[in-house]
């Protein structure tokens, strides 16, 4: 090995400098990129409450990370620790959550308790187990636990520690590539861009495993507000989301160009172009379907302008905020497939449209319940059709079969469901939902 000087060690790494704020290109001021790269992850903060082992472990990344100005595999060695501190903290998750206590359900005999005071005493455990075919017990669920990377995951879901169907894809693609860094085949190489993003990804489930969501977060976001909004539409197909606070003041300018739009109050996130949130199917809404990206409540209409405003100002109803992972979705195939809709709607449709088969599915978004519907006709596609986390793709399905067994499915997901019949308003853009009935 060459003996380098200190001075060769203190100077930025060319391939390191490659990246800037623009992508590749130009090298960039060693002093430059050196901030840059640090503020890549530099809000990746971790809840105050997340166990002191897994903490340190990661502060060390986040110290190690600006280091790889000046040695372009320090990226490389940074995305790999990362993967392994993945489980390090599903560890010292599940010994906080177990209290020094785990209990085991084995078939046609009472279950069976253990003290444990370490992992390593839960290893044991399960290796003691594992010949009588035992499951942990998670709350009113008994789950697969092999005390390693997969028994983890599968604990972390089952106690609801870890939210949503999309991030239980990334979740997988994690433990696939922390499998490849424990047990290597090859040489590889990883750009900063890859490195940030991994241990981005790590804050983000490491505080949603001690209960913090992540503001604006990639996998486990915190809530969305939604506000209340007028959405308007004319005769030729027109529409258009204004805040409920333009309708407060009678405007001037209003003219019989107005009146030829029909108007419906909702509560709905606002419209923001080039944001991660904005929902760009806010123009399809329909109060039967769930057509838009996020939920959007129906308030009041149609109506005209002037009869929503004078709506606004009686009730005066207000925003809110809303979780919109985990949903539940009914999907009718009769003839054709059909929309989503929620289970309360379902739930409120009259006898003679509860034929065909439906299909109840917990997913993010309506697109990803729809898609699944309609892979799950076609045996190539390898979409699962019974109860449980879907092969193909990021839905858990709950139920599929008549219209009873399906909202019998979502009942139980969801508990009671209140049906509700909307009056029928549907905005006339139709670009993902085309065929809408």
């Amino acid at each position: 090995m060459e003996i380098r000087l200190l001075e060769d060690l203190r100077t930025a790494d060319d391939l390191s400098l490659a990246f800037s704020p623009h992508g590749l290109g130009g090298r960039m001021k060693p002093e430059d990129a050196a901030e840059f790269q640090q503020r890549q992850i530099a809000d990746c903060d971790l809840a105050a409450c997340v166990a002191a082992g897994t903490r340190d472990s990661f502060e060390r990344l986040r110290t190690v990370f600006a280091y790889g100005v000046l040695c372009y595999d320090v990226y490389t060695m940074v995305t790999d620790q990362t993967l392994l501190i993945y489980e390090q903290a599903l560890r010292d998750r599940f010994m906080e959550w177990c209290a020094g206590t785990i209990t085991f359900r084995v078939a046609q005999s009472p279950d069976v308790s253990h003290t444990v005071t370490s992992y390593e005493d839960v290893k044991k455990c399960v290796g003691v187990m594992r010949g009588q075919r035992a499951r942990l017990v998670v709350a009113a669920h008994a789950v697969e636990f092999n005390g390693m990377l997969y028994g983890l995951r599968q604990w972390a879901r089952a106690a609801g520690l870890l939210r949503g169907r999309r991030s239980r894809a990334v979740e997988e693609a994690l433990a696939k590539l922390r499998n490849g860094v424990a047990h290597p085949s090859g040489h590889h190489v990883d750009t900063p861009v890859e490195a940030a993003r991994t241990v981005r990804d790590l804050a983000e489930l490491i505080n949603q495993l001690w209960g913090q969501t992540t503001p604006n977060g990639r996998l486990y976001p915190g809530p969305l507000r939604r506000e209340i909004a007028v959405l308007s539409w004319n005769g030729s197909g027109r529409a258009r989301m204004e805040p409920a606070a333009a309708l407060a003041v009678p405007d001037s300018t209003e003219d019989e160009v107005n009146e030829a739009y029909q108007h419906v109050v909702v509560r709905a996130v606002p419209s923001v172009r080039g944001s991660r949130w904005d929902d760009v199917h806010w123009a399809e809404f329909d109060t039967r379907y769930e057509t838009t990206l996020f939920p959007t409540d129906y308030l009041w209409g149609p109506g005209t302008r002037e009869q929503a405003r004078t709506w606004l100002e009686r009730e005066r109803p207000e925003g809110d905020s809303i979780d919109f992972t985990d949903r539940v979705f009914l999907v009718q195939d009769h003839e054709r497939l059909l929309p989503p809709m929620r289970a309360a709607v379902a739930a409120g449709l009259p006898a003679d449209e509860h034929l065909g088969i439906w299909h109840t599915v917990r997913a993010d978004f309506p697109h990803d319940a729809f898609a699944h519907a309609r892979g799950s006709g076609d045996p190539s596609a390898g979409h699962t059709r019974r109860p449980g986390d879907c092969a193909a793709c990021s839905v858990e399905v709950l139920g599929s079969g008549s219209y009873d067994e399906a909202l019998s499915a979502a009942a139980a997901a969801l508990g009671p469901i209140q049906a509700v019949r909307p009056p029928s308003v549907r905005l006339p853009v139709s670009t993902f939902w085309p065929d809408r009935p």
